[in-house]
């Protein structure tokens, strides 16, 4: 799943953009912020696991959230609530892309594309299994899916960022 950010990605926007696999933002308009701190809120659970499982820049120890540089850019967005442009939210390990607003949606369809399984002998995905995809999904983000499927809004956070 690609996210196609043709616009503001603030709060509940930045959530649902981080669900997906992908995410693709137009330049010249727009930011992606984590509001919260300004509007006098905390994070749920699920919305501050999610985050670290899915910021990364790939520049640490394995991206997703693991090197200095992907914590410093949540300490940043979420304390600060800084808003960032399509260059910088590319820079911070945000989103994935960004292109001019006409290409925006061709370019989000193929890049949800190119992340599907490749096969090698031509089969076309013939033993493509959706419910195998949904395990590996859940197993490469464990703690981002039991908060998200087991926690509750009230639940206040017992995890590190």
């Amino acid at each position: 799943i690609c996210a196609a950010i043709n616009g503001h990605c603030i709060g509940a926007g930045l959530f649902l953009a981080l669900a997906c696999d992908y995410r693709i933002m137009r330049t010249k308009r727009g930011y992606v912020q984590w509001p919260e701190a300004k509007l006098g809120m905390r994070l749920t659970k699920g919305f501050a696991e999610l985050s670290k499982a899915k910021i990364g820049n790939g520049k640490g120890a394995g991206g997703g959230g693991t090197s200095a540089s992907d914590h410093h850019v949540l300490r940043e967005g979420i304390l600060t609530a800084k808003m960032y442009n399509s260059t910088e939210a590319l820079n911070s390990g945000i989103i994935d892309a960004v292109c001019d607003v006409e290409e925006l949606y061709s370019e989000a369809f193929r890049m949800a594309m190119e992340g599907l399984p490749e096969s090698s002998t031509g089969m076309n995905l013939e033993y493509f299994d959706p419910k195998a995809w949904t395990e590996i999904k859940i197993e490469m983000y464990t703690d981002a899916y039991r908060a998200l499927k087991f926690g509750k809004v009230e639940d206040l956070p017992s995890s590190r960022i």
